[in-house]
């Protein structure tokens, strides 16, 4: 991107990582891959900050005794 309009160490991964697997959509896919292709962001990457911030906004999904886990 241009002008860097994020900061690529926020969408590193930390921590220990474990392999994960889900199917989705074709477009899902799709665009993803169109971004790892411009932001030279791993699929992987690029997944994990989204699924982040899933959880943060929907933290109603999670038991209740998950919480005090984040």
């Amino acid at each position: 991107m241009s002008g860097s309009l994020f900061m690529r160490d926020d969408y590193r991964l930390k921590g220990a990582t474990v392999h994960f697997e889900v199917t989705v959509e074709k477009d899902v896919a799709e665009k993803i891959a169109a971004m790892e292709k411009k932001t030279k962001l791993t699929a992987s990457e690029l997944a994990n900050t989204a699924l982040k911030r899933f959880i943060t906004h929907h933290s109603d999904f999670l038991p209740e005794d998950s919480h005090r886990n984040s």
